[in-house]
C-alpha cells in the first residue's frame, strides 16, 4: 500500500503498470527509462495484476499454473497432456523415419563416391 509520503502518485503507478502490460515491454527496461528502482516498478505491476484480477507473470508465461479446483479438472488436464504426448510421439516417429532415410542416402552416396574414386583402367 502506498504511504502518504510516497514519491509517485497512484495514477502514475497504474499508468506505468498498464503501459508495461499492454506494450509487452519489460518492467526492467521501463524502470530504467523512467529512472525508477526496478523492484518498485515490478511491485507496481504485481499490485496492478492483483487489483485487476489478471494472471501473474508466471501463470501468463506458462511457468506456473493455477491449482485445479476438483478431480474433473485434473482428469481433463491429464487427457489433454496425454493427447499432447501422443502428438509428440507421432512427430518423433516421423523425424526418426526422416533421419533413417537420410542415413540410407548418405550410405548410398558413400558407396557411389568410392566407386567413382577408383582409378580407371
Amino acid at each position: 500500500m502506498p504511504s502518504n509520503n510516497s514519491k509517485y502518485s497512484q495514477e502514475m503507478r497504474e499508468q506505468t503498470a498498464a503501459y508495461i502490460l499492454e506494450s509487452g515491454k519489460s518492467a526492467t527496461s521501463t524502470a530504467e527509462e523512467l529512472g525508477i528502482d526496478i523492484n518498485t516498478v515490478c511491485r507496481w505491476v504485481r499490485d496492478y495484476r492483483r487489483k485487476h484480477k489478471l494472471p501473474t507473470y508466471a501463470e501468463e508465461k506458462g511457468l506456473k499454473q493455477k491449482p485445479p479446483k476438483d478431480n474433473a479438472e485434473l482428469t481433463l488436464r491429464v487427457k489433454e497432456l496425454e493427447k499432447q504426448l501422443k502428438e509428440k510421439d507421432k512427430e518423433l516417429e516421423l523425424q526418426k523415419k526422416k533421419v533413417e532415410e537420410e542415413r540410407v542416402k548418405v550410405e548410398i552416396l558413400k558407396k557411389s563416391l568410392h566407386i567413382f574414386m577408383q582409378p580407371q583402367e
